[in-house]
Protein backbone atom coordinates (compact mmCIF):
# COMPACT_ATOMS: atom_id res chain seq x y z
CA UNK A 1 0.00 0.00 0.00
CA UNK A 2 0.87 3.45 -0.67
CA UNK A 3 -0.07 6.94 -0.07
CA UNK A 4 0.30 9.01 3.35
CA UNK A 5 -2.99 7.69 4.43
CA UNK A 6 -1.99 4.95 4.95
CA UNK A 7 0.52 4.39 8.29
CA UNK A 8 2.75 2.00 7.34
CA UNK A 9 3.98 1.50 11.33
CA UNK A 10 0.67 0.62 12.26
CA UNK A 11 0.93 -3.13 12.50
CA UNK A 12 4.08 -2.55 14.85
CA UNK A 13 2.24 0.26 16.87
CA UNK A 14 -0.05 -2.59 18.05
CA UNK A 15 2.49 -5.45 19.04
CA UNK A 16 4.32 -2.84 20.68
CA UNK A 17 1.04 -2.90 23.14
CA UNK A 18 1.19 -6.97 23.39
CA UNK A 19 4.82 -7.68 24.26
CA UNK A 20 6.44 -7.23 27.74
CA UNK A 21 7.67 -4.12 29.17
CA UNK A 22 9.61 -6.20 31.89
CA UNK A 23 12.40 -7.51 30.02
CA UNK A 24 14.31 -6.76 26.62
CA UNK A 25 12.40 -6.95 23.53
CA UNK A 26 14.67 -6.98 20.15
CA UNK A 27 12.65 -5.69 17.23
CA UNK A 28 13.90 -6.70 13.52
CA UNK A 29 12.36 -3.81 11.65
CA UNK A 30 12.25 -3.31 7.65
CA UNK A 31 13.41 0.35 6.88
CA UNK A 32 10.26 2.89 5.66
CA UNK A 33 9.53 3.64 2.43
CA UNK A 34 11.92 3.87 -0.54
CA UNK A 35 11.20 4.19 -4.09
CA UNK A 36 11.57 1.67 -6.20
CA UNK A 37 14.37 -0.35 -6.27
CA UNK A 38 16.25 0.20 -9.91
CA UNK A 39 16.16 -2.75 -12.89
CA UNK A 40 19.23 -4.70 -10.98
CA UNK A 41 17.36 -5.24 -7.78
CA UNK A 42 19.51 -3.56 -5.82
CA UNK A 43 19.66 0.14 -5.35
CA UNK A 44 22.23 0.13 -3.02
CA UNK A 45 22.55 3.93 -2.47
CA UNK A 46 18.54 4.23 -2.52
CA UNK A 47 17.73 6.21 0.20
CA UNK A 48 14.24 6.70 2.18
CA UNK A 49 11.82 9.11 0.61
CA UNK A 50 10.02 12.43 2.46
CA UNK A 51 6.95 10.11 3.83
CA UNK A 52 9.11 7.91 5.17
CA UNK A 53 11.11 9.88 7.24
CA UNK A 54 7.75 11.24 8.49
CA UNK A 55 6.43 8.00 9.20
CA UNK A 56 9.87 6.53 10.67
CA UNK A 57 9.39 9.72 12.70
CA UNK A 58 6.15 8.96 13.78
CA UNK A 59 6.86 5.45 15.12
CA UNK A 60 9.92 6.96 16.52
CA UNK A 61 6.88 8.99 18.59
CA UNK A 62 5.72 5.55 19.67
CA UNK A 63 8.41 4.01 20.59
CA UNK A 64 9.47 7.28 22.67
CA UNK A 65 12.00 6.65 26.11
CA UNK A 66 10.84 3.06 25.45
CA UNK A 67 13.79 3.00 22.52
CA UNK A 68 16.58 1.58 24.46
CA UNK A 69 19.56 1.27 21.13
CA UNK A 70 19.52 1.40 17.38
CA UNK A 71 21.19 -0.39 15.22
CA UNK A 72 20.96 -0.81 11.38
CA UNK A 73 22.15 -2.01 7.75
CA UNK A 74 24.90 -0.03 6.90
CA UNK A 75 22.91 0.73 4.07
CA UNK A 76 21.17 4.51 3.85
CA UNK A 77 17.82 3.48 3.50
CA UNK A 78 18.41 1.32 6.63
CA UNK A 79 20.46 3.85 8.29
CA UNK A 80 18.14 7.12 7.35
CA UNK A 81 15.25 5.14 9.46
CA UNK A 82 16.90 4.86 12.10
CA UNK A 83 17.39 8.44 12.21
CA UNK A 84 14.35 9.12 12.12
CA UNK A 85 13.58 7.15 14.91
CA UNK A 86 15.60 8.52 16.70
CA UNK A 87 14.45 11.77 16.01
CA UNK A 88 11.13 10.91 16.74
CA UNK A 89 11.66 9.64 20.23
CA UNK A 90 13.85 12.78 21.00
CA UNK A 91 16.40 10.41 21.42
CA UNK A 92 20.23 11.22 20.43
CA UNK A 93 21.07 7.30 20.38
CA UNK A 94 24.03 6.32 18.49
CA UNK A 95 23.19 4.02 15.55
CA UNK A 96 25.41 0.88 15.43
CA UNK A 97 26.00 -0.38 11.93
CA UNK A 98 25.90 -4.05 12.11
CA UNK A 99 26.42 -6.11 8.31
CA UNK A 100 24.84 -9.21 10.00
CA UNK A 101 21.98 -6.56 8.84
CA UNK A 102 22.27 -6.20 5.31
CA UNK A 103 25.52 -5.56 2.87
CA UNK A 104 25.93 -8.78 2.81
CA UNK A 105 23.30 -9.74 6.01
CA UNK A 106 23.76 -12.85 7.84
CA UNK A 107 21.93 -15.55 5.56
CA UNK A 108 24.94 -14.43 2.99
CA UNK A 109 28.26 -15.70 3.30
CA UNK A 110 30.19 -14.09 0.00
CA UNK A 111 28.01 -11.73 -1.97
CA UNK A 112 29.32 -12.79 -5.04
CA UNK A 113 28.90 -16.31 -5.21
CA UNK A 114 25.65 -16.07 -3.56
CA UNK A 115 24.59 -13.33 -6.22
CA UNK A 116 24.36 -16.55 -8.66
CA UNK A 117 21.39 -17.67 -6.26
CA UNK A 118 19.17 -14.60 -7.42
CA UNK A 119 20.57 -15.22 -11.25
CA UNK A 120 19.38 -18.51 -10.85
CA UNK A 121 15.92 -18.65 -9.08
CA UNK A 122 14.80 -15.15 -8.72
CA UNK A 123 13.93 -13.32 -5.66
CA UNK A 124 11.15 -15.90 -4.84
CA UNK A 125 12.81 -19.14 -5.42
CA UNK A 126 15.71 -17.59 -2.84
CA UNK A 127 13.54 -16.37 -0.38
CA UNK A 128 11.52 -19.85 -0.44
CA UNK A 129 14.66 -21.51 -0.15
CA UNK A 130 15.67 -19.23 3.10
CA UNK A 131 12.38 -20.22 4.67
CA UNK A 132 11.83 -23.53 3.80
CA UNK A 133 14.91 -25.62 3.39
CA UNK A 134 17.65 -26.58 5.44
CA UNK A 135 20.93 -27.05 3.10
CA UNK A 136 22.92 -23.88 2.20
CA UNK A 137 22.67 -22.85 -1.16
CA UNK A 138 25.98 -21.04 -3.21
CA UNK A 139 28.06 -18.77 -0.90
CA UNK A 140 24.96 -18.77 1.97
CA UNK A 141 24.73 -20.20 5.33
CA UNK A 142 22.42 -22.39 6.34
CA UNK A 143 18.93 -21.01 6.82
CA UNK A 144 17.81 -22.60 10.33
CA UNK A 145 21.36 -21.86 11.95
CA UNK A 146 21.80 -18.23 10.54
CA UNK A 147 18.54 -16.65 11.41
CA UNK A 148 19.10 -18.65 15.16
CA UNK A 149 22.69 -16.78 15.09
CA UNK A 150 21.05 -13.34 14.00
CA UNK A 151 18.57 -13.70 17.17
CA UNK A 152 21.05 -14.65 19.62
CA UNK A 153 23.51 -11.48 18.49
CA UNK A 154 20.26 -8.91 18.84
CA UNK A 155 19.63 -10.25 22.21
CA UNK A 156 23.20 -10.51 23.36
CA UNK A 157 23.63 -6.93 22.05
CA UNK A 158 20.39 -5.63 24.31
CA UNK A 159 22.70 -6.29 27.39
CA UNK A 160 19.71 -6.91 29.39
CA UNK A 161 18.55 -3.52 29.57
CA UNK A 162 14.61 -2.88 29.66
CA UNK A 163 12.81 -1.69 26.75
CA UNK A 164 12.78 -2.08 23.12
CA UNK A 165 16.04 -2.33 20.66
CA UNK A 166 15.54 -1.63 16.73
CA UNK A 167 17.49 -3.50 14.63
CA UNK A 168 16.57 -1.87 11.17
CA UNK A 169 17.03 -4.28 7.73
CA UNK A 170 15.36 -5.44 4.96
CA UNK A 171 12.62 -7.62 3.82
CA UNK A 172 14.53 -10.80 3.33
CA UNK A 173 15.84 -10.99 6.43
CA UNK A 174 12.37 -10.09 8.47
CA UNK A 175 10.52 -12.74 6.28
CA UNK A 176 13.13 -15.57 6.46
CA UNK A 177 14.16 -14.72 10.19
CA UNK A 178 10.46 -14.88 11.13
CA UNK A 179 9.35 -17.87 9.34
CA UNK A 180 12.22 -19.42 11.11
CA UNK A 181 11.66 -19.05 14.60
CA UNK A 182 8.16 -19.17 14.39
CA UNK A 183 8.58 -22.38 12.47
CA UNK A 184 5.66 -21.52 9.81
CA UNK A 185 6.14 -21.53 5.89
CA UNK A 186 5.47 -17.91 5.50
CA UNK A 187 4.27 -17.34 2.08
CA UNK A 188 3.67 -14.02 -0.46
CA UNK A 189 1.59 -12.67 1.79
CA UNK A 190 3.07 -12.56 4.42
CA UNK A 191 6.03 -10.39 3.50
CA UNK A 192 6.81 -7.48 5.62
CA UNK A 193 5.35 -3.79 4.98
CA UNK A 194 7.72 -0.82 5.23
CA UNK A 195 8.39 -0.33 9.02
CA UNK A 196 6.90 -3.32 10.25
CA UNK A 197 9.09 -6.28 12.30
CA UNK A 198 9.22 -9.25 14.33
CA UNK A 199 9.64 -8.97 18.04
CA UNK A 200 11.86 -11.24 20.24
CA UNK A 201 12.44 -11.42 23.87
CA UNK A 202 13.82 -14.06 26.18
CA UNK A 203 10.99 -15.36 28.43
CA UNK A 204 9.79 -18.83 30.49
CA UNK A 205 9.55 -21.77 27.78
CA UNK A 206 12.36 -19.97 25.94
CA UNK A 207 12.62 -17.35 23.53
CA UNK A 208 9.19 -15.63 22.36
CA UNK A 209 8.27 -14.43 18.67
CA UNK A 210 5.63 -12.52 17.57
CA UNK A 211 4.86 -11.67 13.99
CA UNK A 212 1.70 -10.24 12.90
CA UNK A 213 -0.77 -12.35 14.54
CA UNK A 214 1.73 -14.97 14.85
CA UNK A 215 3.27 -16.40 18.11
CA UNK A 216 5.69 -18.85 19.27
CA UNK A 217 8.05 -19.92 21.97
CA UNK A 218 11.13 -21.93 21.24
CA UNK A 219 12.68 -24.14 23.88
CA UNK A 220 15.73 -22.76 22.71
CA UNK A 221 17.59 -20.24 25.15
CA UNK A 222 20.14 -17.26 24.52
CA UNK A 223 22.61 -19.28 26.35
CA UNK A 224 21.58 -22.51 23.21
CA UNK A 225 21.21 -20.21 20.29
Amino acid sequence: MTGSAYQHYSVTADLLEKVPSDRPVVILLRHSIRDELPPDGIGYMLPITEEGKQQGTKLGQILGDRLKTLHSSPLARCVETAEALNKGAGLELPITEDRLLGDPGVFVIDGELAWSNWERLGSKGVMRHLITENDALPGMARPGEAAHRLVSHMLAASENRLGMHVFVTHDSLVMATAARLLGEPLDQGAYPDYLEGVFFWQGDGGIHTAYRSWFSVSETTLAGL
